[in-house]
């Protein structure tokens, strides 16, 4: 493959942009608003806590920047304030005035944590694209926290197959998210590219890859492409063969050739696609929430995405939704986290888990922990809420991060099993 392996791949791309003009053309915001019910309103209400609630007997950071030491429990009162300090001390407070509360007692290994910020989102793109297939190692729907231990071009050939016997006669087989950087390749093994033309499947395949700006397409895809080209009069190509080779070449449509593909993608089923977007962005904002997130920084700047955020920012939301923009005029705002989702799973701890893989980080570097941790949690005051966690994050080594689970938040949970 001879391209610029320097290029990176993000939903900032041109490709994306050129999509959500086409999926604008097809329906408008209003026709997808209008008639809208929030998945989440659909949620029971949350039942009439008690006015104070003490959590002890776990550990306690009330930042995770490493400026606080831990503390010994947490009194949270009918105003939603936490105020971090010793057991004996919240004993005293509730007795001087008076004050019932319930007190929820933590194990040893039990933690409470600031909740996290998601940072750079395109949630709108990335609703959109969720709803094709993903093709990395974390399942077809990014399920999985842990990757598959075996992701090659075997595991590729049998997603295509399985894949292609749930889809219509005339659909095409979307995806997205393929690692091909994680793949081993040899000079025995086929591309990618190779794989699907060898495969018995009559119908154009379009994946797109998960860091590079690269579209590995079938044949059939190719000649649609081809044929889009010749027939609004301007391919560099003389004849399909010319195309073909520079394909196999690059490996598929690189970068600007992307923008090929917006005309002869299928209109009935990305108009499918897009009148389900906003069940997609409920879904997507519920999980944030079970996930530990309280905040999403949004980076959407398409005219459609900006009206579809309005729509959500004007109604209820389990989590708060505001743009980099108004984020970044904030003295706490914090700098972008990679990987972007959607192209790894939902979870602040996959997130770290993927920064200390890729520098490298030793289990004992707890300081580079705190700085993430500093990075992705939300600012105090600023929709700040807190996390009741099955471990600590900041004393668990790489390979455990993925085995941290949110047990529930602390102005909602009920007690701890």
């Amino acid at each position: 493959m001879v391209v610029n392996a320097r290029l990176q791949f993000d939903l900032q791309h041109a490709f994306f942009d050129a999509l959500l003009d086409k999926v604008s053309a097809l329906i408008s915001v209003n026709s997808l608003t209008q008639f809208h019910y929030h998945e989440f309103r659909e949620q029971p209400q949350e039942t009439q806590q008690p006015s104070q609630r003490v959590f002890y007997g776990g550990k306690f950071y009330k930042a995770c920047d490493g400026t606080d030491a831990l503390y010994e429990a947490l009194l949270l009162n009918d105003k939603n304030e936490h105020w971090f300090t010793s057991l004996e001390e919240i004993q005293s407070h509730l007795n001087k005035h008076n004050m019932n509360a319930t007190f929820i007692e933590l194990a040893p290994n039990q933690t409470v944590i600031p909740s996290f910020q998601k940072t750079n989102m395109n949630l709108v793109t990335a609703s959109l694209l969720l709803q094709w297939f993903n093709f990395g190692p974390f399942g077809f729907h990014i399920e999985w926290l842990k990757e598959m231990p075996n992701y090659n071009d075997s595991y590729i050939t049998r997603a295509l197959l399985y894949l292609d016997k749930s889809l219509s006669e005339k659909e095409w087989l979307l995806g997205y998210g393929l690692h091909s950087n994680l793949i081993p390749i040899s000079g025995n093994q086929p591309a990618i590219q190779q794989i699907m033309d060898s495969l018995d499947i009559c119908r154009p395949i379009c994946i797109l890859d998960a860091h590079l700006p690269i579209a590995y397409i079938n044949d059939i895809c190719a000649d649609l492409v081809f044929n889009g080209l010749k027939k609004r009069g301007d391919s560099p190509y003389t004849d399909f063969a010319a195309f073909k080779n520079q394909l196999d070449e690059q490996g598929g449509l690189f970068d600007k050739q992307l923008l090929w593909l917006i005309d002869i993608l299928p209109e009935e089923q990305l108009l499918l696609q897009v009148s389900h977007i906003l069940s997609t962005i409920d879904d997507t904002l519920c999980k944030s929430e079970e996930a530990g997130f309280s905040s999403i920084l949004v980076n959407d700047t398409h005219t459609f995405s900006r009206a579809i955020i309005d729509f959500y920012q004007d109604n209820l939301s389990p989590v708060k939704i505001e743009s980099v923009e108004q984020a970044t005029n904030k003295e706490n705002y914090k700098v972008k986290m990679a990987p972007e989702y959607p192209i790894e799973p939902l979870s602040p701890f996959r997130e770290l888990f993927s920064q200390m893989k890729a520098q490298k980080w030793d289990k004992e570097q707890i300081t580079s922990m705190q700085a993430f941790s500093t990075e992705a949690s939300g600012s105090e005051g600023d929709f700040q809420s807190y996390l009741v966690l099955n471990e600590d994050p900041l004393d668990a080594c790489k390979e455990d991060l993925l085995s941290i689970q949110v047990l529930g938040k602390t102005d909602t949970i009920e007690g701890i099993s």
